[in-house]
């Protein structure tokens, strides 16, 4: 299915942050997971211990294989809701936002509470600014 254009309030985002979050936390957990594996197998290989270590690094390889494949969802869902995974450590995630001055990205990286950076549309690439929220609002 193609992912949903569609952008987001800043309510809107902080609100489907909750779902954000979720994903993420499988995403960390996953992704240093791997790297334990990753670790483990270079220590295997290194050691060169024939007996066993063919079925063992092949086991170390199916497991590595099984977190690429949940990684790879994990962004998945994040793109379907129309958002953009621009690194995966920190997991930065690009939000399509919508303000009262028009088009935003807000940017929302690992182990933030709520939404309060983003990018004028077109500067993604450059560093995020705090967001401006009405005051009282």
């Amino acid at each position: 299915g193609n992912p949903m254009k569609r952008t987001y309030t800043l309510p809107e985002a902080n609100q489907v942050l909750r779902l954000v979050r979720a994903i993420a936390a499988e995403l960390v957990e996953r992704r240093s997971a791997r790297r334990h594996l990753a670790r483990q197998r270079e220590q295997l290989e290194a050691a060169d211990t024939p007996e066993g270590l063919r079925s063992e690094l092949a086991e170390l390889d199916a497991q590595i294989w099984a977190h690429d494949e949940a990684l790879h969802q994990c962004r998945q869902e994040l793109e379907q809701l129309g958002m953009t995974v621009l690194r995966t450590n920190p997991l930065t995630v690009h939000i399509p936002g919508t303000s009262r001055t028009g088009a935003v990205v807000f940017c929302w990286e690992e182990g933030e509470a709520s939404v309060c950076f983003g990018h004028p549309v077109g500067e993604e690439e450059h560093q995020r600014r705090p967001l401006r929220v009405a005051k009282g609002a």
